[in-house]
């Protein structure tokens, strides 16, 4: 199939939705209809009520965010934003947030069977080593690194993910986009329930969860996942599948409302990974034969988490106060066989451990409150500060094992390269945001952040052999990185179901220091972009219908790119400067009583402007790594009641990604298709669900990288998840949101 009649194909499906339906704004979660879920068709509490019942019924259709750091209908944010919420998450059968996003356009998730490498990326901008350029914050506190960011979508209330820079109001690792997951809080009534899945390869999946009010201010939640399978990749040398998963999950919660004014959140959460190794292989045998290696030694990945917040919100009669406090602590040791073939010749040895803490204050004009500048301009305000310490310690080891010697490398390299690193960072930023009424058609909005980030690392590097222990580099470094960030937009509504919208945001990524890397790499330099956007979102028909275009183009400075080296392993070099432009469609429909619809289609075309990769080839007018030509998805789920609440359900979804490339010298991988469907029964306390995932069986290589210094064209991969399929049982007893009216 050619490019052309591929993006017309997609473009034809998206359209078909969009002709039967009216189309959201950058928002394809239309709310269910099928009362199994007392929370999608919860009114919206902005509503007032004694509204009829076609007005009711609108209410439920619109979907409020927090994407401004307060809430707000997701049409009046003059940004690109998807909300994906608890039922999409659940009709769609999501476990994770890379299968939540997958009907956002222009954005990729690489992800290796190690759970904690999951990296975003977005319009192309990404990163596959050091810190992220796309931020996963839970209940609005940041997550530092990739190792704390993909854990279970349990108890999750809505998935808010914000595209472009967003830096002036959310912190560092924004300078592609932001996804905030935000939890669901407990209710004021008993609730228990829980959920059971079992599928293919061994796949069990056990969750439960119970809450229960300790007084009429007090309310208690907990929950709870285990989950395990076999792995998805057969090793050849010893009969073993080699990516196996096993976890345990589970959160606890504390909600505190001690009078009107105040409210106070506590949420811990935990886990517990045992997973298999990464199961990498030379990239044309793994597409010969998908999800088959041969290596001699199979490691594993450990991974321990630990995250807590404590928010405090008060309400004033004309200042909002908001304070967030952050802890995270992780703990990670892997093993993986680094020759990748079934030779003893290579073993990579890696530990790695953080500590962070983090903190915001928060003052924002009251809720219901704003500025009267005059009769027709009324300003609503938010200033803060923030900032966090982190201390990182990591530790590489690559043991070149006698079997190797004379093969892989000469007999005088038996022993082990070892790098230690120990890394403290902290953090400070002040900012400010100021919306502009003007009349009612006209939002102007103004925003400003400085940060100032201070990093020191000390390294040291030694060879162990069995001659002796000799240092090979040492160094200690500090450096800092301050910055300015603005952003500017304006929006026009033309009605509350219809607005424009421009935005003009700078962003920004401090440098950093290497653990491993070629001599002379040691350090990179900040990233820094300007992104500018124009969109337009539109609602109607009660909001049934909804649709949204975005259309952007980013230059960037000295762009963070991920490197990797057979050697010294995966780096951060900086590449010269790079644009990204694109175009995003995005639509939802519920068009008959039953039947929601919902489609996306993002086109990007990104290009190297200046750039000389590792072996010295200038880059110029290459794409971006990670950076899909054409991403689209379309989806479906009808409903149907069969007789007392008992309602039946079948729906699937059908998930496109364009040619895209592993590196800068541009490493292709065609584009491919991925199909998912799911068919239940249930009411409002039990569902029963048959599900299939990547139906087709497409079997592709998300995560590639060059492993072969001598050889440039030497790539090795890991295969994609096959065919997938289980059923899942459901019970959700007394299950309510907490009366927030009192």
């Amino acid at each position: 199939m050619t490019k052309t009649s591929t993006a017309v194909l997609a473009l034809s499906l998206l359209t078909s939705c969009a002709s039967t339906f009216r189309p959201a704004p950058n928002q394809p979660t239309p709310n269910q209809q099928d009362p199994s879920t007392q929370d999608s068709n919860r009114q919206d509490p902005n509503q007032t009520p004694g509204n009829d019942a076609a007005e009711a019924q609108g209410a439920k259709k619109r979907t409020t965010v927090t994407a401004q750091k307060y809430e707000q209908d997701i049409l009046d944010v003059p940004r690109s934003i998807t909300s994906i919420d608890a039922q999409q998450i659940r009709d769609t059968g999501s476990t994770n947030i890379k299968e939540a996003v997958r009907f956002v356009p222009n954005v990729m998730i690489t992800e290796f069977t190690a759970r904690r490498l999951s990296f975003p990326y977005v319009r192309g901008i990404g990163s596959g080593q050091g810190d992220p350029a796309v931020a996963t914050i839970i209940d609005n506190v940041p997550q530092l690194t990739t190792n704390t960011t993909n854990l279970p979508l349990v108890d999750v209330e809505r998935i808010e993910f914000l595209r472009g820079p967003m830096a002036t109001l959310y912190g560092r690792n924004t300078i592609g986009g932001a996804m905030h997951v935000v939890t669901r809080e407990p209710g004021d009534t008993l609730e228990y329930g829980g959920r059971v899945s079992f599928g293919n390869y061994g796949y069990q999946d056990y969750q439960a969860y119970v809450g229960a009010p300790l007084s009429d201010a007090a309310h208690l939640g907990f929950s709870i996942v285990k989950s395990q399978r076999e792995g998805y990749t057969d090793n050849d040398f010893t009969g073993n599948d080699a990516d196996s998963r096993d976890s345990w999950f589970g959160r606890g919660q504390l909600m505190w409302t001690p009078d009107d004014r105040n409210e106070v959140r506590v949420v811990v959460h935990g886990e517990r990974a045992r997973d298999g190794s990464y199961v990498l292989t030379e990239l044309n045998a793994l597409r010969a034969r998908p999800n088959h290696i041969n290596q001699d030694f199979e490691g594993d990945v450990d991974r321990d988490v630990i995250g807590t917040s404590v928010t405090w919100k008060h309400s004033g009669d004309a200042i909002d106060i908001t304070s967030i406090t952050g802890f995270q602590d992780f703990d990670v040791d892997e093993s993986a066989d680094f020759d990748f073939m079934a030779i003893d010749g290579v073993r990579r040895y890696t530990q790695e451990s953080q500590t962070a803490f983090s903190q915001e204050f928060r003052f924002a004009s009251a809720e219901d409150e704003s500025l009267e500048l005059d009769e027709d301009a009324h300003l609503r305000w938010l200033a803060g500060v923030s900032g966090f310490i982190a201390d990182s310690d990591r530790e590489a080891a690559n043991v070149y094992r006698p079997g190797g010697a004379g093969i892989l490398f000469p007999p005088s390299q038996v022993g082990t390269d070892r790098s230690r690193g120990s890394f403290d960072d902290s953090a400070f930023a002040i900012f400010g945001q100021g919306v502009l009424e003007l009349g009612e058609h006209v939002e102007v909005t103004g925003a400003i952040r400085y940060d100032y980030e201070r990093k020191e690392a000390s390294i040291r590097r030694q060879f162990e052999s069995p001659g002796g222990t000799f240092p090979t580099a040492s160094s200690d470094r500090k450096e800092t990185y301050d910055q300015v960030m603005p952003r500017v937009s304006a929006a026009y509504r033309f009605d509350d179901s219809m607005t424009a919208y421009g935005v003009v945001a700078r962003g920004f990524k401090a440098g950093g220091f290497n653990l491993t890397s070629p001599s002379g790499l040691e350090a990179f330099a900040p990233e820094k972009s300007w992104t500018y956007e124009v969109g337009f979102k539109t609602r109607f028909d009660e909001g049934r219908y909804t649709a949204g275009i975005a259309l952007f183009h980013i230059d960037w400075e000295d762009m963070q790119l991920s490197q990797f080296d057979a050697t010294a392993g995966g780096y951060v070099t900086n590449a010269g400067e790079a644009t990204s432009r694109g175009l995003e469609l995005e639509a939802t429909a519920n068009p008959v009583e039953g039947l929601d619809l919902l489609g996306s289609i993002g086109f990007l075309d990104t290009e190297f402007d200046r750039f000389v990769d590792p072996y010295a080839t200038d880059v110029r007018g290459k794409n971006l790594p990670f950076a899909p030509e054409m991403t689209a998805s379309v989806g479906a789920l009808y409903s149907h009641e069969l007789a007392d609440g008992v309602r039946f359900r079948i729906g699937g979804d059908f998930v496109h990604v364009g040619d895209f490339y592993y590196d800068a010298g541009n490493r292709g991988h065609e584009r491919y298709q991925v199909a998912n469907f799911r068919a239940g029964i249930g009411d409002d306390r039990w569902n029963l669900d048959f599900w299939v995932r990547n139906a087709l069986d497409e079997r592709y290589q998300p995560v590639a990288f060059q492993a072969n210094p001598a050889d440039p064209n030497y790539f090795v991969a890991e295969s994609s998840a096959p065919r997938t399929f289980g059923v899942t049982l459901r019970i959700d007893l007394g299950r309510k949101k907490r009366d927030m009216s009192r």
